[in-house]
């Protein structure tokens, strides 16, 4: 049974008011509709947008229901993989994931998405519980996550299969020159980078995982083999996304290719199925948009807030208290050092604590740095086990909000950009920390490693650009939360054929706070 047959679908507006349809294939492991909602895009070449209930990308979301979920899907990827032969033709010797234990797991993971969100802490447990049982060792996979939705579901894949890391970008690197590059046609923001420091990242005989979280058509999958095997040339590539509603005229388009290219190209997702749209939902969605939305309030402006701003604390950190961060877009054979994570952890913790601070509790990542916040929302949770934690991350992609039953996304908020970007500043968004039920007493926000405080505070607009007017980050959210806790961390910049040092120092952190001007 879905969650559509049990309560209302965070999908019901959209899919009534423009015949949107979604079909989830008999033999999918979990049902599509569980896994995701719809919401209306600002964006002209695509009207809807599907709101992942396990991404944590749009809606604050348990922790551990993240990580297992994309573990779970790294475990489908070590699956596909054993039906395969590695590249000198002989079967790949994996550890036997097994057919019933994905079953187990997908079930499991089926029955907590049908439950009521804050009341399946125990069904979560279990359902992580599984999902770290299967586990498969793949260390000649090159995995490949893109930027910025799927940043933290392609470092989970990556964890599960203990492979080497990377991610794609659209930040700027002025210190790393790009190896790669390719587009993504439907996106608010089309273009992304490779900026691996290892020049052989790619040069080994192992598969490669692309990781994703949704494929709609599959073009931007079909352009980056074509890059990459341009680049070096890979006898098996596996796509997985947590969802796959590619037509058949799209599978026919990955057949085509693996064919031209003499390769193997495999697809595995959590769901599959199709999505039916109206021929007209182009027109109708900004329609729509209109009549919800006046074009007055169009370009986001400030809400007005009717209390005073929540009290600003800064958790700082250096690399006396832990190893600087490296990013994934620079490609990393291991992810953050654990006791890295409970370092920041026990911090927040403390300062929580001492500060009196709330619930319900946000961690809050910022676009492309999705993994370390979650795995320290993860920590933090076990810490605070009465704090409600959840976890969500800012973003680039402008939704509309609309509050009422059966729609994904309840409340959004812009803010000025402030990290370094090759388009230059602009808005950025958070959706669902307000709206009816939706506002925390507490965000911890995570900002890149290496923004300072002055980033934060003051943001990036010009008068000319997007979003000259707004609200930086910080004070932001400091309009819609009690307390806003921003944790900055120290950074390693690398260079070119440099890889991260596998050291951690366990020196006390320091704290500091500050009133909000």
């Amino acid at each position: 049974m879905s969650i559509s047959q049990q309560r209302p679908w965070s999908g019901d507006f959209v899919a009534d008011q423009l015949d949107v349809a979604i079909h989830s294939d008999p033999q999918s492991a979990v049902a599509v509709q569980d896994l995701v909602g719809l919401a209306l895009r600002r964006n002209p070449k695509r009207a809807h947008l599907l709101v992942s209930a396990v991404l944590a990308k749009h809606v604050p979301t348990e922790p551990a229901l993240v990580m297992a979920a994309g573990e779970l899907l790294g475990a489908f990827v070590a699956s596909e993989l054993a039906l395969m032969p590695d590249d000198g033709g002989h079967p790949r010797t994996l550890p036997a994931t097994g057919e019933s234990s994905l079953t187990t797991a997908a079930a499991q993971l089926s029955a907590v998405l049908q439950g009521s969100p804050g009341k399946r802490h125990s069904a979560i447990a279990a359902f992580a519980e599984t999902v770290a049982g299967l586990r498969t060792v793949v260390t000649d996979a090159v995995v490949l996550g893109y930027a910025e939705t799927a940043t933290g579901l392609g470092r989970l894949v990556a964890n599960s299969l203990g492979a080497y890391y990377l991610h794609s970008t659209r930040h700027a690197t002025p210190s790393v020159v790009p190896v790669a590059g390719f587009e993504e046609g439907h996106s608010h923001a089309t273009s992304h980078a490779l900026v691996p420091t290892d020049p052989h990242w790619l040069d080994g005989n192992g598969p490669v995982i692309l990781v994703d979280d949704e494929l709609s058509t599959g073009s931007t999958v079909i352009n980056t083999i074509r890059e990459l095997h341009a680049l070096v040339p890979h006898a098996v590539y596996v796509i997985a996304a947590l969802i796959d509603l590619r037509s058949s005229s799209d599978r026919a388009r990955f057949d085509a290719l693996a064919t031209e290219l003499d390769c193997k190209i495999a697809v595995t997702a959590l769901g599959k199925g199709r999505v039916e749209l109206a021929p007209d939902i182009l027109p109708r969605a900004a329609e729509l948009i209109q009549r919800l939305q006046p074009p007055a309030s169009v370009s986001p402006v400030p809400a007005a807030n009717p209390k005073p701003a929540g009290r600003l604390s800064v958790l700082e950190l250096s690399s006396e208290d832990l190893t600087p961060v490296r990013s994934d877009r620079f490609g990393n054979i291991s992810p953050p050092n654990a006791a890295d994570i409970d370092v920041i952890a026990k911090a927040l913790s403390h300062l929580v604590g001492t500060h009196k601070c709330q619930g319900p509790l946000v961690v809050l990542g910022c676009e492309e740095n999705m993994f370390l916040p979650l795995a320290v929302a993860n920590t933090l949770a076990s810490l605070l086990p009465a704090g409600d934690v959840r976890f969500s991350t800012t973003t680039r992609s402008p939704i509309v909000a609309l509050d009422q039953s059966g729609y994904a996304i309840a409340g959004a908020l812009s803010f000025a950009s402030h990290d370094l970007t090759h388009d230059g500043p602009g808005i950025r968004f958070a959706y669902n920390l307000n709206g009816t039920g939706q506002r925390p007493g507490t965000i911890v926000v995570f900002p890149e490693p290496g923004t300072s405080r002055e980033d934060v505070l003051t943001g990036s607009t010009t008068p000319d650009r997007p979003g000259a007017g707004l609200q930086p980050l910080g004070l932001a959210l400091a309009g819609i939360a009690d307390d806003v806790v921003l944790v900055l961390l120290p950074v390693d910049t690398p260079v070119r054929g440099n890889q991260p040092a596998n050291i951690h120092s366990s020196i006390p952190s320091s704290i500091d706070t500050e009133v909000t001007p």
